[in-house]
C-alpha cells in the first residue's frame, strides 16, 4: 500500500517554487556516497520529507524513498568563477514534477529542491551531512527525534498565551496599518491606473554573488556596540546591501521585505523540517538605514507579526487552494525601481565543521531564488564563521547584471563604509 504524508498549507503554498543552491568546495566523496546518504535520510520516514513527491494538486504527498536517487547525478567539475553562471543554468533546468535534483560537480554540490518539501533548515542539514568526510558521519540530530509537520497552531497559541496584551495591537495593525504598513511579501501590487510607462516582460532569473572578508561579522558587532546597541548583525548587513544598490545607477524603492523564521515562536526542542517562515514587506522604510531596519524587524517580531502573517497565508490557502506563484505580472515599468527582499539564515553553525577544502573567502554557499515581481531583488545571506555569503536573485532583463554585481562588490569590500554618516558617527 502506498504511504502518504499530509502536507501543511504553508508547504502547499510553496509547492510551485524551488530552492536552488550550491555549496563547496568540500569533500563530498563520490557519487555513490552522495546517493547512499540521501537515500539513508529519505528512508528514515516521511517526516524527514526527502522521500516525498511534492504535488501541487493534493495535500496527500506520496512517500517513495527508493526514488530519491533517480535525479542525483555527476557532472563536469566547476570552479568558483563559474558558480553564478552554473547555478543560474541549473535553476533554469528545474522540472516541476521532479522533487529533488542533485548534481555533484567536482568539489561542489548543486541542489534543486521543491520548496514545498521544506525551507532553509532541510538543505542546510543535508549539505552538512553530505559534506562530512567521516565514513561513519552521524545523521542530523533530528533524524532520531519527533518531527512536527503542522506547527502553526501550536506556535500561534503559545504566542497568544505568552503575549495576551499584544494580540489586539497586532490585529489592529493588520486591519488599520500605521505609518509603516506591512503586507505579505509575496502579494502582487494591485493593478490600478498609473502614469508609469510599462513595457512587456517575461521572467529571466539570474544571480550575482559575493563573499565578504573574514572577520566581517566581528567588525559589525564592534561597530554596533558603539553606534547602534541592540541591533542585529542582519539589520546592519541588510542596510549595507541597500546602501550599495543606492550608490549604483539603479533606483531604489523606499521599502523592504523580510522573511521571518516562525520557529522562534515554538519551544526550542520542537523540530520543524517543513515550511515555517513568513514574509512581511514594510512599505515605508528607508532600507539604507540600519536603525530603521532594526526597528522594523524587532518591532514585527515582538508583536508576533510573522506568526500572524503565516496564519493569514494559511487561511488564504485553505480558502483559495492556490499556491504562491514565483512570478507575478507580464509587464515592467520602463524605469524600474529595485524592491529589495531579504532572507538571512544568520550564522549557520552546522556548516562550520564540514570538510571544506578552501579558505573561508574562497568558499561558496549561494542561492538563486524566485525574484517574484519583475522589480524584486531577493537577497539571501548566510554566515559561516565570520564570513557572510551574499546572493542577489533578480531578473536580468530588468536590471543590468553587471550593475547588480557592482553593488554586491561594494558590500564585500566593506559593508560598514556604506552606512549613512549619521549612523557611523552617532
Amino acid at each position: 500500500m502506498t504511504q502518504t504524508y499530509r502536507a501543511s498549507s504553508l508547504d502547499m503554498l510553496r509547492s510551485d517554487s524551488r530552492i536552488v543552491t550550491v555549496l563547496g568546495p568540500a569533500d563530498f566523496g563520490d557519487l555513490a556516497r552522495v546517493r547512499s546518504r540521501v537515500l539513508a535520510l529519505a528512508s528514515i520516514g516521511p517526516a524527514t520529507r526527502l522521500g516525498l513527491r511534492a504535488d501541487q494538486s493534493s495535500v496527500g504527498w506520496v512517500y517513495e524513498p527508493e526514488r530519491v536517487v533517480e535525479h542525483i547525478v555527476e557532472g563536469p567539475a566547476v570552479d568558483h568563477e563559474q558558480l553564478a553562471k552554473e547555478l543560474t543554468e541549473f535553476s533554469h533546468a528545474s522540472v516541476p514534477e521532479i522533487t529533488l535534483r542533485i548534481r555533484l560537480a567536482g568539489r561542489y554540490l548543486f541542489l534543486d529542491l521543491n520548496h514545498g518539501i521544506g525551507d532553509a533548515l532541510l538543505p542546510v542539514d543535508l549539505f552538512a551531512y553530505l559534506a562530512d568526510a567521516r565514513p561513519d558521519a552521524p545523521l542530523p540530530a533530528w533524524a532520531s527525534r519527533p518531527v512536527d509537520g503542522h506547527p502553526l497552531r501550536k506556535a500561534l497559541l503559545r504566542w497568544i498565551v505568552r503575549n495576551p496584551r499584544k494580540v489586539l495591537d497586532t490585529i489592529h495593525d493588520r486591519v488599520r496599518p500605521g505609518p509603516n504598513p506591512e503586507y505579505a511579501a509575496t502579494a502582487p501590487a494591485p493593478d490600478t491606473a498609473s502614469p508609469t510607462a510599462f513595457r512587456p516582460w517575461a521572467p529571466s532569473a539570474a544571480v550575482a554573488t559575493v563573499v565578504t572578508q573574514s572577520g566581517t561579522t566581528d567588525a559589525i558587532r564592534r561597530w554596533r556596540e558603539s553606534h547602534l546597541p541592540g541591533a542585529s548583525v542582519s539589520a546592519v548587513m541588510c542596510a549595507a546591501v541597500a546602501a550599495a544598490f543606492a550608490r549604483t545607477s539603479l533606483s531604489l524603492d523606499r521599502s523592504a521585505a523580510f522573511l521571518f523564521d516562525c520557529r522562534r515562536y515554538l519551544p526550542p526542542s520542537t523540530v520543524v523540517l517543513g515550511n515555517f517562515a513568513a514574509g512581511i514587506r514594510f512599505s515605508d522604510i528607508d532600507p539604507t538605514s540600519a536603525g530603521e531596519v532594526h526597528g522594523a524587524l524587532s518591532g514585527a517580531i515582538a508583536k508576533g507579526r510573522p506568526i500572524a502573517s503565516a496564519t493569514i497565508s494559511t487561511i488564504k490557502y485553505k480558502r483559495e487552494h492556490k499556491a504562491v506563484s514565483g512570478v507575478f505580472g507580464d509587464k515592467v515599468p520602463v524605469r524600474p525601481r529595485v524592491q529589495l527582499m531579504y532572507s538571512d539564515l544568520g550564522r549557520v553553525r552546522q556548516l562550520e565543521q564540514v570538510s571544506w577544502v578552501a579558505e573561508p573567502a574562497d568558499r561558496a554557499f549561494f542561492v538563486i531564488a524566485d525574484p517574484g515581481l519583475p522589480e524584486s531583488v531577493m537577497i539571501t545571506m548566510e554566515t559561516i564563521g565570520s564570513v557572510v555569503f551574499v546572493s542577489a536573485s533578480f531578473h536580468d532583463n530588468v536590471f543590468d547584471r553587471h550593475t547588480v554585481q557592482a553593488a554586491l562588490d561594494l558590500v564585500a569590500a566593506n559593508p560598514l563604509a556604506l552606512l549613512a554618516p549619521q549612523e557611523k558617527t552617532a
